[in-house]
């Protein structure tokens, strides 16, 4: 019975680190990915999914980063796209396409992009191989941005070829969870 017990605790302790071949009909959601910043640091969501400002009908993640601070993938694969000669930016839509980006191609359907970077802040080229974790950018206010923060969110394309994001969990040092609005969340130390 003992080593039943044991070996079912081992099991479930084990989930999170195994990847699993999503197919077009699994939800997509289930991937639960590492936060883009530093480990160990705690960093605030300005705006969260289906925000206010600039996320209406988005499932999509500002996170309160302050210029040049180095950006994480938060999930490995091919670097599919980058945009780094942009130098101008502010809160209103003439500069939606004027942002500096990464988008990382995940091998399942699935793409993770990182918007606002600052000029020549990427550190990856298109068609990099990167592992979760891997410094990839560094954090700007190029493009549709109010001040300095990293713009991130999960997408696939439609059969129409339009971007359709969706909500993503995130390991945190309180545990996997969906983040929010206006809520400071710590990148854990040994993820």
């Amino acid at each position: 019975m003992k080593k039943n017990s044991f070996l079912i605790a081992l099991s479930l302790m084990m989930m999170p680190f195994i990847s699993f071949n999503q197919n077009q009909n699994s939800d997509l959601s289930e991937h639960i990915y590492q936060l883009p910043f530093e480990k160990g640091k705690k960093v605030w969501v300005m705006q969260g999914y289906n925000g206010t400002f600039s996320h209406k009908n988005k499932y999509a993640l500002d996170f309160r980063l302050r210029k040049g601070k180095k950006i994480y993938a938060a999930r490995g694969g091919v670097v599919s796209k980058v945009v780094q000669h942009h130098n101008e930016g502010g809160p209103r839509k003439k500069y939606l396409s004027k942002g500096n980006h990464v988008i990382i191609n995940h091998g399942d359907g699935t793409y993770g992009a990182y918007w606002h970077l600052m000029l020549d802040g990427s550190l990856v080229k298109k068609g990099d191989k990167v592992k979760t974790g891997d410094a990839i950018a560094k954090s700007g206010s190029t493009g549709y941005s109010s001040m300095a923060h990293l713009h991130f969110m999960v997408f696939k394309y439609s059969s129409k070829g339009y971007r359709e994001t969706f909500p993503t969990k995130f390991y945190t040092s309180k545990g996997v969870m969906e983040l929010k609005s206006y809520r400071s969340y710590r990148h854990p130390k040994n993820q």
